[in-house]
């Protein structure tokens, strides 16, 4: 990945990119397992999973155990896009302000 300039300022799109990739990575290490140990969690309880306080039981009820499992891309690609979003709007805002920039090292 790249963060790309142009006259010397940051392109927001390779800053949105980084940060969103970034927050999407690095929650997916903390969330993924977390989810997967709910998702055992309730699959071994042997309790038939609840649906809106109903007892879901046959095949419907496995796959209302997995729905946390199932969620999980989603709820990370949901958060990365609006934690990137409101980063680079800030950067933006901040750039108005003052310079932002990329220097080596």
């Amino acid at each position: 990945m790249e963060l790309r300039t142009t006259g010397g300022l940051l392109k927001l799109g390779a800053a949105f990119k980084l940060v969103a990739v970034g927050y999407f990575l690095g929650a997916a290490v903390f969330f993924i397992p977390l989810f997967a140990l709910v998702t055992v969690i309730t699959v071994a309880a042997g309790v038939p999973p609840t649906l809106n306080g109903d007892p879901v039981e046959g095949s419907g009820g496995v796959l209302v155990a997995f729905i946390p499992l199932i969620m999980v891309p989603v709820i990370l690609a949901i958060q990365a896009v609006m934690l990137g979003g409101v980063s680079v709007a800030g950067l933006w805002l901040y750039s108005k302000r003052r310079q932002i920039r990329v220097v080596e090292g």
